[in-house]
């Protein structure tokens, strides 16, 4: 179990699109700011996976097609239980994008995160970390969570150790058919207290 009010996080910084302006962007400098997913913003944040290994890397199967459309990514959140959220600089520019999915309805304190993704350019600097953080926040605060899990792929090991370094552990071991190919991955989940 993760005690999460032990963890120093930068306060997590969310726009709400209807209702907040420029004094929320004012304070989040040198933060990342979450808010929620637009439609719009699905052109951009397709362009980061250069090809279809990282697009499978990113999405695993939840796309039936290479390169995905806008349309395609609409359709994937087009539902109660998904929480899409993009990250955007202190001067409004896109740089990531994850998404939080309630499994099981019944059980809405258990949260799922997937379809992670930073700007490929911007990659290396820590945003991912960041992202990960404020979204356990958000999760926190907004879904009242108490179980964040995820998924990742063991060829991909820049992903995995963002989540290690935040707090993810290893809870299990999973094979996956991907484009004809079986590809191993892990469960990770994290865990804290509520005080």
């Amino acid at each position: 179990m993760h005690n999460f009010a032990s963890e120093k996080v930068k306060s997590i910084c969310i726009l709400d699109m209807e209702t907040d302006s420029n004094q929320t962007r004012s304070l989040c400098k040198e933060r990342l700011l979450l808010r929620q997913w637009t439609e719009y913003d699905a052109s951009i944040i397709l362009s980061w996976t250069k090809n279809k290994s990282e697009f499978r890397k990113w999405s695993a199967d939840r796309y039936p097609n290479y390169p995905a459309t806008p349309e395609d990514m609409t359709q994937q959140y087009d539902a109660d239980n998904i929480h899409p959220l993009t990250a955007e600089d202190e001067e409004g520019n896109i740089i990531g994008h994850i998404m939080i999915r309630v499994p099981d309805i019944k059980q809405p304190q258990k949260v799922r995160l997937g379809f992670i993704i930073v700007d490929d350019s911007l990659r290396g600097k820590g945003y991912g970390k960041q992202l990960i953080l404020q979204t356990i926040e958000y999760a926190k605060l907004k879904l009242n969570a108490t179980h964040i899990s995820l998924g990742v792929f063991l060829n991909n090991p820049s992903a995995l150790h963002c989540y290690e370094s935040v707090g993810f552990k290893t809870i299990g071991k999973e094979s996956y058919p991907i484009d004809e190919e079986i590809w191993e991955g892990v469960e990770m989940e994290y865990q804290y207290l509520i005080q």
